[in-house]
């Protein structure tokens, strides 16, 4: 709910937004949320039902988007070749 209020505030604030953006961050704020759309399934031999409520799929979604970066990374993972490497990190020393 702040997230929201915060939301709504920032647009005032920022009137140059973009549709893109402004569209962008309302489908996240609304991921899997019931009231924006969801799926029921109904088992045919025991009535039993299971709603779903649909993900937004932005990339800007904390859920929705890690998926896109999981799937972005195994592509990168399949074309780089399959040779050793070491990964080094270096550092500058404190005085510097």
């Amino acid at each position: 709910m702040l997230l929201t209020q915060n939301w709504e505030r920032f647009k005032v604030m920022n009137p140059n937004l973009s549709q893109y953006k402004i569209d962008e961050v309302e489908k996240m704020l609304h991921c899997r949320d019931p009231k924006y759309g969801f799926l029921t399934y109904k088992c045919a031999k025991c009535d039993t039902t299971k709603t779903i409520p649909l993900a937004c799929k932005s990339r800007i979604c904390p859920q929705c988007g890690k998926k896109h970066a999981d799937q972005w990374a195994d592509e990168l993972v399949n074309r780089l070749y399959a040779v050793p490497h070491r990964h080094m990190v270096f550092t500058m020393p404190e005085e510097l």
